[in-house]
């Protein structure tokens, strides 16, 4: 926090121009703020990125969004309503969940579907129940590229309409006087730190996954033994590091459920995002959980086998993410043409492989799982090649971080709101509870970062320049 005089140090560089609304971070949470201030009117909007590139972990999303969308649905014989969505998001978040905030996501997720469709994104006819989704609800564009194209569609209409993007433009501090937010100081690539001011501020800057010394602070768990499913191999930039919750902190604000991260896996043998075409199989070849439970559930169930990992195993029936070629090319995936190949090359009892499988189909045939409590079928696995891979957990989602209301207004330790300082997306805590539901985190940045974007353009606190 800059003092009361607004007083710069000798190394940052001024710069004149004021904005009406500066988001930090060009996730879907900044880029939904971005675009959603623009149609309310504003003329200026400054997006800062720390990173090269833009999208931060929603670029590389697989992308499923869960919503509400009875005309879709509908056609499909699916009965849904936000009602039955709050219903799911709580028990998922077990029930510690800002009831007000879930209910807005649930309540605002039918029109955030069709807004995001005016704004260009083509969504598949088809609705899925994602993993840990628990209703068929979610969509998609495309099973390879569908993070990227929510980055790009929001991006290109926020530059079409006047927004300023700053790349490797990193926020060092935020600008306050008598509390109330008024800016950030940037450091840019060559290293000259600039001053930006605005009549509000949009924290959008994503979790804290990739800062190992603060995850592990809300859930000591959580050492470096634990990769984040978005640099699971320590080899790209992951900009998930809690800029904007430490920043927030400074400022005395408040958090909600941070000690809640999830872990999920994904960069091994999964190659599905949604229910009903894979099973999960521990080392010796049986099936130990039910595959459409919460990732809490599934987590906490491959914790407790003896080597923390299992085998994802699928067919060729089922639609398949972006990484099936990567994962075939470095040999985290494998294919067999039989049971007892497969078998052969887990290294598990074929009997045991294979009486799983056929036990697994026949319920699947009759939609019913006695075993685990499974209710969601889309195929038998039975149509070879099979295709199958170790899995391991990995972090994946801070559930909780800066405490906010429905306005995405920051709230303090006292229970007060931060002047001029908003949130959304993933640095937010309150709508998830412990858990995630799947396909909720992108539709929770989405719909907040319409609600910081418009609400940022309502704060007035420095004259316009």
């Amino acid at each position: 926090m800059i003092g009361s005089s607004l007083s710069l140090p000798l190394w940052a560089a001024p710069e004149k121009k004021f904005w009406d609304v500066i988001v930090i971070g060009s996730g879907v949470a900044g880029l939904s703020a971005a675009c959603s201030a623009l149609q309310a009117g504003s003329q200026r909007v400054l997006i800062l990125e720390k990173g090269p590139i833009v999208g931060g972990h929603s670029i590389l999303s697989t992308g499923y969004v869960a919503g509400v969308d009875r005309k879709r649905q509908e056609k499909l014989g699916i009965t849904d309503s936000p009602e039955l969505m709050l219903q799911n998001m709580l028990d998922i978040g077990g029930h510690i969940n800002d009831y007000e905030l879930a209910k807005i996501v649930c309540y605002q997720s039918e029109k955030t579907i069709y807004w995001l469709e005016k704004l260009g994104i083509k969504w598949d006819e088809r609705i899925f129940q994602t993993v840990a989704g628990l209703h068929p609800r979610s969509h998609i564009t495309s099973p390879v590229r569908a993070g990227y194209d929510y980055v790009m569609t929001l991006l290109r209409y926020a530059l079409k309409n006047g927004a300023i993007l700053k790349l490797n433009s990193k926020v060092v501090d935020l600008i306050s006087e008598k509390g109330t937010v008024k800016g950030a100081l940037v450091e840019e690539r060559s290293g000259i730190v600039r001053r930006y001011l605005g009549k509000a501020v949009v924290l959008a800057t994503g979790g804290f996954t990739a800062n190992v010394e603060l995850r592990s602070k809300y859930d000591p768990r959580l050492g470096r033994e634990f990769p984040t499913t978005a640099n699971p191999f320590d080899s790209i930039f992951d900009g998930a590091t809690g800029d904007g919750l430490l920043m927030a902190l400074k400022l005395g604000a408040a958090t909600k459920d941070a000690e809640y991260v999830q872990l999920i896996p994904f960069w091994g043998g999964r190659l599905l995002d949604y229910v009903g075409g894979d099973i999960y199989v521990n080392t010796v070849g049986m099936r130990f959980v039910n595959e459409g439970g919460s990732w809490k559930e599934v987590s906490e169930a491959i914790l407790r086998q003896p080597e923390k990992e299992i085998w994802a195993i699928t067919d060729s029936q089922s639609q398949k993410g972006a990484s099936l070629g990567v994962k075939l090319m470095n040999g985290v995936i494998k294919k067999a043409n039989t049971v007892e190949e497969m078998a052969t090359q887990m290294k598990v009892p074929k009997k045991i492989l294979k009486e799983t499988l056929e036990t697994y189909n026949q319920n699947a045939e009759r939609g019913i799982d006695p075993f685990f409590g499974k209710t969601q079928f889309t195929q038998t696995i039975d149509q070879p090649p099979y295709y199958f891979g170790k899995e391991r957990l990995g972090v994946h989602f801070c559930c909780g971080g800066i405490k906010f209301n429905s306005k995405a207004e920051v709230i303090n330790s006292s229970g007060d709101i931060i002047p001029g300082l908003l949130v959304c997306g993933e640095a937010s805590g309150g709508p998830h509870g412990h858990d995630r539901m799947g396909g909720v985190a992108l539709m929770s940045a989405f719909v907040f970062g319409r609600i910081a974007g418009k609400q940022a353009l309502l704060r007035s606190h420095l004259p316009c320049l």
